[in-house]
């Protein structure tokens, strides 16, 4: 049984959206702006190693090296979207 500080703490093992929305409430603009620059880096380079003929498996290495997954990549994709994002968090 959960308790109630367990209640809305995690979704199908992510971080549920409420949490998440705290999180970036406390960073500052220039921390938002240079994680918005982060992804762009990141995804700019999987292109490219596409373009080049890299593998999913390939991606998925190069991102476990840098600590995420490629779920993770596809959530900042959509949290930082540039029309908006679909997921309920304000940037």
């Amino acid at each position: 049984m959960m308790n109630d500080q367990m209640i809305g703490q995690e979704v199908s093992g992510m971080t549920s959206p409420d949490v998440i929305q705290k999180e970036i409430d406390k960073l500052t603009p220039s921390e938002k702006q240079e994680a918005r620059e982060s992804l762009r880096e990141i995804i700019n380079l999987i292109q490219e190693l596409m373009a080049q003929g890299a593998t999913e498996e390939d991606i998925q290495a190069l991102l476990a090296e840098m600590g995420i997954s490629l779920e993770e990549l596809n959530f900042a994709e959509q949290l930082f979207a540039e029309e908006g994002n679909t997921i309920g968090i304000k940037i």
